[in-house]
């Protein structure tokens, strides 16, 4: 399912995950030749790419427990549209 890109942070080793709409984080590291992302290198490249579409593969499937309940695994309607914060706000939103 596509999910815009809300944001991004670093990881523990240093390679940038995308924040998605979704709540859902997704690793978008600039690995050639596997991974063409020069973007990712730049703050100017990863802001370029705020509000773009990538597929969140955790949207797509759904975990054991929420195939038992019937819930979707996905937590969209609980996100901040804004800032990505799944119950609660990150600094510098304007919902806060």
């Amino acid at each position: 399912m596509e999910q815009k890109i809300v944001g991004f942070e670093v990881d523990d080793a240093g390679d940038w995950v995308a924040l998605l709409a979704c709540g859902h984080r997704q690793h978008v590291r600039h690995k050639p030749p596997f991974q063409e992302r020069p973007w990712t290198l730049t703050a100017l490249g990863r802001a370029s790419r705020v509000g773009t579409p990538l597929n969140c593969r955790l949207c797509d499937e759904e975990t054991d427990a929420a195939i038992l309940d019937g819930s979707p695994a996905c937590l969209a309607r609980e996100v901040c549209p804004e800032c990505g914060g799944l119950d609660a706000h990150r600094p510098g939103c304007a919902d806060a």
